[in-house]
């Protein structure tokens, strides 16, 4: 053994031994950096320096042009270099105002050689096959062998009739990547027409289709300047605006009730239709008066044209890349940019409709002889004018209450007491006869008594019964005091009930000093000394008169 080889070998003999080797090596405690605050000044820059321009070269900064701050991945150039657009126009539709269609930014390559074998095997007829299964995530023709690709043809013949055979999920979808990537070389209205009819027969089966063509239709329809789809009605309308990022593009245009169920669908954070009193017997009652008062207050609301103008609902503007999520060529795919009257995203318009429809149910619960309220929050005292007058033509008026007697069994009638009319000589002959009983009961007990004296008094010699003059009892009551000035310290809280206003309510008790509980007590004290009922009930967190004594009110208030 040579001495390099027994050094080594002591060397591991000693780090055998060497225990502080075999602990795990602990890492440094940490150290937080400083997070006290540190003052930058930074320097204007000299008029005459220089900066630099997008492609390089340096220039001098005009003298008082404003700095322009971009976000990445934006640059100046890019701002300065936007396409004109290839399409710029004004739909019919009153809630989109300007449609403005640009071409794709960059011209990519990897779907040319799917939209060639679109071309080739578009004229392609099937034959009759039997189903096979197929799968791919963003399905192709390269991607399938033989026999799916004749039965995909006979599939998308029988699709062409009008018929609906049962497929793969896969199928359908290349079949849209197909109608979409062939949009130029077919008529753009067949294209819609197909596209619906897809979504529409098949949705039940796949709902993942509900996340993507309701919006390829949207797209396709901008960019080709096609009115909404006159297949999308009903219930299919309401579920393809359910699931369409620009909602306000298939809202139909030529009429209020369109925008009407669009606003009740979207606008509203209360269903009507959950209500527990929509019942089968009234829900007819429901939908005629609930629409056509939010019909009603739209026309009085709507300034130059504009849907709800004056309940702060502004336009919006939406940028949106076409056929997102679909197998695509560049040189279909465009970029969107939309200006709209958005009813779906404004907060001040979503609280507007919800106190309408609930003042509405409000009113329609009181016809039907319902006494429970919804709270409407901010509805203005003009708005509860408006509808008013229009509910009072439109709601049926409130029977009256009549309790149903139940028929008398015939023996209970033996129980009877003989019905005689009322008589002033009847009542005196019974006085007088009641006397001389009296008279010989103090006779009968006087021994027992020693002879103490009667405590009765004795019986007048003639006795008659005079009717009094009601004269002076109506001037009394014309001279008593009204029930008004009984409420005159209320009349700002009973003003707040009777229309309805909570908030108001608040206000009149806030400035009378004391909580809305407590100045309803004391209102019903006086109307039960005064009428022997009470006159509020409690009713949504708020306070309403009762409504058989809403007459009694409107006095009060005169």
């Amino acid at each position: 053994m040579d001495k390099n080889d027994k050094r080594r070998r002591d060397e591991e003999l000693d780090r055998f031994w060497d225990i502080d080797a075999l602990i795990p090596k602990r890492r440094a405690p940490y150290t937080p950096s400083s997070t006290d605050a540190t003052e930058i000044v930074l320097e204007e820059p000299k008029k005459d320096e220089a900066k630099t321009a997008p492609s390089g070269k340096t220039e001098a900064i005009p003298k008082g042009e404003p700095k322009r701050h971009f976000i990445p991945p934006h640059s100046e150039a890019e701002a300065l270099q936007r396409p004109a657009p290839l399409l710029d126009y004004v739909p019919d539709n009153a809630l989109v105002r300007r449609v403005r269609i640009y071409p794709w930014k960059s011209h990519y390559r990897y779907y040319e050689g799917f939209v060639r074998d679109a071309e080739r095997l578009y004229a392609a007829q099937g034959a009759s096959c039997p189903r096979v299964p197929f799968f791919s995530y963003v399905p192709q023709y390269s991607q399938m062998n033989r026999p799916q690709l004749e039965w995909y043809l006979w599939w998308r013949a029988c699709v062409r009739r009008g018929e609906s055979p049962d497929t793969d999920y896969s199928y359908v979808l290349l079949y849209a990547y197909e109608l979409i990537n062939l949009s130029h070389k077919t008529d753009a209205l067949e294209t819609q027409r197909e596209l619906c009819k897809l979504w529409q027969n098949y949705r039940a089966t796949f709902h993942q289709l509900d996340t993507y063509l309701p919006d390829w239709i949207c797209d396709h329809s901008l960019i080709h300047r096609l009115p909404p789809p006159a297949a999308c009605t009903g219930e299919l309308l309401s579920a393809v605006m359910a699931h369409c990022g620009l909602k306000e593009f298939y809202v139909p245009s030529g009429g209020e009730d369109g925008y009407v169920r669009a606003l009740l669908a979207f606008c509203s954070n209360y269903q009507y239709r959950k209500s527990k009193f929509c019942t089968a017997e009234h829900s007819a009652l429901f939908d005629r008066v609930i629409t056509g008062a939010l019909a009603e207050v739209s026309r009085h609301m709507s300034v130059d044209g504009k849907l709800f103008a004056a309940a702060k609902m502004d336009d919006s503007r939406l940028l949106r890349d076409a056929y997102t999520g679909a197998l695509c060529s560049y040189q279909v795919k465009r970029k969107i940019e939309v200006d709209y009257c958005s009813f779906s995203r404004s907060h001040e318009l979503r609280f507007f409709i919800t106190d309408v429809v609930k003042y509405t149910e409000n009113r329609i619960r009181q016809s039907i002889g319902v006494r429970s309220r919804l709270t409407v929050y901010a509805l203005s005292f003009p708005v509860r004018q408006l509808l008013d007058a229009y509910l009072d033509g439109v709601l049926p008026k409130r029977a009256p209450i009549k309790s149903a007697e139940e028929p008398t069994a015939a023996y209970e009638k033996l129980y009877d007491l003989p019905k005689a009319e009322l008589s002033l000589e009847h009542a005196a002959e019974i006085e007088r006869v009641s006397w001389d009983t009296t008279e010989r009961l103090v006779e009968a007990f006087a021994d027992v008594e020693n002879s103490v004296e009667s405590p009765f008094p004795p019986m007048p010699l003639q006795y008659e019964i005079v009717p009094q003059a009601t004269e002076d009892a109506e001037s009394e009551q014309e001279n008593a005091p009204t029930n008004a000035s009984a409420f005159a310290a209320y009349l700002a809280f009973l003003q707040a009930v009777q229309r309805g206003d909570g908030a108001g309510q608040r206000t009149a008790a806030k400035e009378a000093g004391a909580l809305p509980e407590v100045l309803a007590d004391e209102v019903n004290g006086i109307a039960a000394d005064l009428f022997g009922d009470i006159l509020l009930e409690e009713c949504d967190g708020a306070f309403a008169v009762i409504e058989d004594y809403r007459e009694i009110l409107e006095e009060i208030l005169k």
